[in-house]
């Protein structure tokens, strides 16, 4: 069984396509796309065989060093995510190789959700129908010298109010790999009648475990050497 076939992604994703497709006849400009849950351990918790995909669109994007709101939140939390950018389409069943040489840049993002419904296998179709839990997305510039998926020498350090909280070099280590990432939003979005378009940003999943989303607290993705990120929780 394909991913997207498994009952209760299928009936969160008729849901979350509708919800998409509202935000777009409101004026809302679709950015891309974002997966959650790829890690290993997320995986056999949720009782799935490979990420849930969610929309991104220009509501929710902020500037770096913006502030978000998170009044209301049952529990927020801040990933640090690797941007892959679609400089052509990419339709269903492609390679590995295919996947990456469709990517023209890749960048630093941050996303802030709001996990608002408890985290388990019954509560699937759920959490995709409501966006995987989605409020807020920052994006770095991305660099066009990491066409074909380049991430070579790239080093992730974390930092929250000017603290370093977390590093690693191994970018994949618990979202897989980025072209899979990308084979699987591809392939999720063509049996759904979508096209993962040029143009269009894929956030990959947190290169480390997602942190508490304090309000006050400013939170840092220094991708090095690519310029850093922040945003604020208020």
């Amino acid at each position: 069984m394909n991913p997207w076939e498994d009952p209760r992604v299928a009936a969160g994703l008729e849901q979350q396509i509708e919800l998409r497709s509202s935000a777009l006849r409101s004026g809302s400009r679709s950015v891309g796309w974002k997966v959650g849950f790829g890690a290993p351990a997320s995986l056999e918790l949720m009782q799935i065989t490979a990420p849930l995909m969610g929309f991104l669109t220009d509501a929710t994007v902020f500037g770096s060093g913006e502030s978000v709101d998170s009044t209301g939140y049952q529990r927020g939390v801040v990933e640090f995510e690797v941007a892959v950018y679609l400089a052509h389409d990419l339709g269903p069943g492609a390679s590995d190789d295919e996947a990456s040489a469709a990517i023209g840049a890749v960048g630093a993002s941050i996303e802030v959700a709001n996990i608002s419904l408890p985290v388990g296998p019954d509560q699937v179709g759920g959490i995709v129908a409501g966006n995987i839990f989605h409020t807020a997305v920052v994006f770095g510039e991305p660099d066009l010298s990491r066409a074909g998926l380049d991430i070579s020498g790239l080093f992730a350090r974390i930092f929250v109010d000017g603290a370093e909280v977390g590093a690693t070099g191994e970018l994949e280590a618990i979202t897989g790999r980025y072209p899979t990432v990308v084979r699987t939003v591809a392939d999720t979005l063509a049996a759904n009648g979508l096209v993962l378009g040029a143009s269009d940003v894929i956030i990959t999943g947190s290169v480390i475990p997602p942190i508490p989303a304090v309000a006050g607290s400013e939170y840092t993705f220094a991708l090095d050497p690519l310029d850093p990120i922040s945003v604020r929780i208020v």
